[in-house]
Order: C-alpha cells, then sequence, then structure tokens
C-alpha cells in the first residue's frame, strides 16, 4: 500500500488497523507504517509522538465505534430492557469478531496504563451507558439479588471473557468448526435470558391468580 496525498494521519490510523488485525499489535511500528505508505520515517511522528500515542488514538475511535454498534443493536432489540442489556452483550462480542483492531488495541495493557483524557473519556460514557442499562434491567427482573454495579461487573466479566476466548486460536481449535453466532447465543443465555427473567418475574403472581381464581 502506498500513501500518496491526502490525510496521512487517517492513512497511518487505517493501515495501523489492518496490521493489528493481520499480526497483532506487536506487529506494529511506526517505521513499518512509513515504508508501507511511502513516506519518510519521520512523516508518522507529526501525527503521533510514538506507537502507543497512535494505539491510544485507535483505541478512543474503537470505544466511540464500538458505543455506537452495541446500542445501535440494543435499540433495535425494542424497548424492553431485558432484551437492551442482552443485546448490548451480544454486541460486543460479535464487535470484537468483526473489528479485531479496535478490539485488541483497546484490551493492550500499555494502552489502559497509559490512556489520555479522551479514552478515558471514551471508556467512561461506555460504562456509565452500560450501568445504566443493568439498573433497568434489574427493575424488570434481573439479578436483584446484586448491586447494580456488581450486575454490570459480572456481565462485563462474561462478554469480555467469551471475546477474549473466541481471539485465543488454541480455544479455538479445540472447539472445533463450532458456529460462534451459536456459542455467543448460548453463553448469552446463561448470563441474562430475557424469557426466564419474564416467566420467573410473572411466576408468583400467576400463581397467585390462579389461587384466587
Amino acid at each position: 500500500m502506498t500513501y500518496h496525498h491526502g490525510n496521512l494521519r487517517k492513512a497511518l490510523l487505517e493501515r495501523a488497523a489492518a496490521v493489528i488485525a493481520e499480526q497483532g499489535v506487536e506487529g506494529l511500528s511506526l517505521r513499518g507504517l512509513a515504508q508501507e505508505l511511502g513516506v519518510s520515517h519521520a512523516a508518522p511522528s507529526r501525527h503521533f509522538r510514538d506507537k502507543v500515542d497512535l494505539l491510544r488514538t485507535l483505541a478512543t475511535e474503537g470505544h466511540e465505534t464500538l458505543g455506537r454498534y452495541t446500542f445501535a443493536a440494543s435499540n433495535q432489540a425494542g424497548p424492553d430492557p431485558l432484551e437492551h442489556l442482552a443485546a448490548l452483550g451480544h454486541a460486543y462480542v460479535r464487535f470484537s469478531m468483526e473489528h479485531p483492531a479496535y478490539y485488541r488495541t483497546g484490551r493492550h495493557p500499555e494502552v489502559a496504563a497509559q490512556a489520555d483524557e479522551a479514552l478515558k473519556a471514551a471508556n467512561g460514557r461506555r460504562m456509565e451507558a452500560l450501568l445504566r442499562a443493568t439498573h433497568a434491567a434489574q427493575e424488570a427482573g434481573w439479578r436483584q439479588d446484586a448491586s447494580a454495579l456488581h450486575a454490570m461487573v459480572f456481565g462485563l466479566a462474561a462478554v469480555r471473557g467469551l471475546a477474549a476466548l473466541l481471539h485465543d486460536p488454541l480455544f479455538r481449535s479445540h472447539i472445533g468448526d463450532i458456529d460462534p453466532d451459536a456459542l455467543i447465543d448460548g453463553v448469552m443465555r446463561l448470563v441474562i435470558d430475557p424469557e426466564a427473567v419474564r416467566a420467573a418475574t410473572h411466576a408468583p403472581e400467576d400463581d397467585a391468580d390462579a389461587a384466587d381464581a
């Protein structure tokens, strides 16, 4: 890929995402990007101080894109808060599969350790929205025995763990040709099953009505 003319910053981010998707974060270097784009070795430094600076920018972009992706999916699920939260979990894992560069960059420990204010803000907005969605699902009957924070962390640990497993070549080789979507659906039903929650929530009321009849 050779860069000709235009927005070098955008070209660097796009090529960096492609390299990370193919080789992981460890395969990325500013010098390598410059060589692939056909610009001087010093050219990337006009936009990014170093590799971590580029990764932070890509991670921030990833958090913002993830937020739009997951909440678009949850909005399509309708107004039910149980379906809304379940859709958020499904969408997170699917996003990690469809956008591996964003996922790997956002989870990289060096990027997290050196997060700037923009990255912290992008992550914070997602966490606040997720906490609100968790609280709404609890009001509808899900995990009412836990605090909203604990319930959110439980769900987040499950979806992040599943995403990590699906990015693990050793795990993928072990489970064979299983359909990832079927696996995501099955695991997410263990985390939050809207139909089961609704049935459990309405069961006592239904039993009482039957007894009165």
